[in-house]
């Protein structure tokens, strides 16, 4: 990539903006710059903190010479309260309150702190897929610009199989990549791994935007100019939360936010420091007990994307069944999974045939008992 090439790498730098009213926001609206609001922003909530619906004439108030966009929340939802507090459709009268430079659709992250194994990581991908799908038909029945698609995932192959099955077409311009914030560029769950990973699997023309990366990573992306879009950050307010943690002032945090976005876009343009060092793709191997849990978050998943379950219901389930995988696994092996008509599925049901499947397609089953 020559000099030239990376002076012409000039992605969106959007500001993530917690505040629909006060000095940030008046600052943020009067800079000009490129926003990103979250959902939380237009929250409200009764004395009991339940939530009880959202400002939609915040969200019309906010001038329509505002490049801002909106994102579902879902890192706070998970964290917060485990699930959406919100439907659907409360979400879908919160973008079309305003015309949004874009929406996002409803996802489900899988950072460690809220998907920390591979069976929670597979399901909280396949609820993503639903919730979009779900997203998708209540803003045709409304005659909505569509949602932007987010791929999920840990691992690159994750983020692949994610994409695929959110059925991304050549009529789609860009998609979300979620779960990066704070995430490093090398290895089989860096950036570089999950962007090559992305770009054979997305149509021509499609592109990205990166929730949440380190700005130290863009410049490292210029060889993906053709696919990244744009990215955002808060990283200025937390940087005021921690230098400040007391006595500070919206004043100090806008003007923190002005100068953060000069910064970013200067370090931008300088291109990295130093060349990267080239990328070896190499398939990552997983061992037993990974492929038989991603299993049982494959079987909850498709039930929660079939309607059978709730998204918490399905959560739940697979809290108990990939503890009696697991446990099956430590006292027999994948033998435990070798019939494939058993006198006793333990109580697993179709998860233990997603589980021998799994297994055989991994290689460490035969076919055939």
């Amino acid at each position: 990539m020559t000099a030239r090439h990376i002076a012409a790498f000039s992605p969106t730098v959007r500001v993530g903006m917690p505040l629909v009213s006060g000095e940030l926001f008046e600052y943020g609206v009067a800079s000009r710059l490129p926003l990103m609001f979250s959902a939380n922003a237009f929250s409200t909530w009764t004395p009991d903190r339940e939530f009880k619906g959202f400002r939609l004439d915040a969200a019309a108030a906010i001038p329509d010479t505002v490049d801002a966009t909106l994102d579902s929340a879902g890192f706070t939802q998970a964290v917060l309260y485990g699930d959406y507090v919100f439907s659907v459709e409360q979400y879908l009268d919160l973008a079309a309150a305003r015309t949004w430079r874009w929406y996002s659709s409803m996802d489900y992250c899988v950072e460690p702190q809220v998907a920390p194994d591979a069976a929670t990581r597979r399901l909280r991908i396949e609820a993503t897929v639903a919730r979009y799908f779900e997203c998708v038909d209540g803003a045709i029945r409304r005659n909505m610009e569509l949602p932007v698609p987010v791929a999920q995932g840990f691992f690159a192959e994750e983020y692949a199989h994610c994409a695929e099955q959110l059925g991304i077409g050549p009529g789609t311009a860009l998609v979300g990549i979620g779960s990066v914030c704070r995430r490093h560029l090398y290895g089989p769950d860096g950036v570089i791994a999950i962007m090559e990973a992305l770009d054979d699997v997305l149509p021509h023309g499609t592109r990205v935007h990166l929730y949440g990366l380190k700005g130290n990573s863009l410049a490292a992306l210029a060889r993906f100019a053709h696919r990244i879009e744009s990215t955002d950050s808060m990283a200025y307010d937390m940087a005021v939360r921690r230098s400040t943690p007391v006595g500070r002032t919206q004043y100090m945090r806008a003007v923190a936010m002005v100068e953060w976005h000069a910064r970013e876009m200067q370090r931008l343009h300088q291109g990295p420091r130093t060349a990267p060092p080239a990328l070896l793709v190499t398939r990552r191997d997983r061992s037993q007990v990974e492929v038989a849990s991603e299993a049982v978050g494959a079987c909850l998943g498709d039930l929660h994307r079939s309607n059978d379950v709730s998204y918490r219901d399905a959560k739940a389930i697979l809290a108990q069944d990939v503890v009696t995988v697991q446990a099956l696994m430590r006292a027999h092996g994948v033998e435990a999974f070798a019939a494939e008509e058993p006198e006793d599925d333990f109580g697993l049901g179709m998860v233990y045939a997603e589980v021998r499947s799994a297994l055989v397609g991994a290689g460490y089953l035969p076919a055939t008992a």
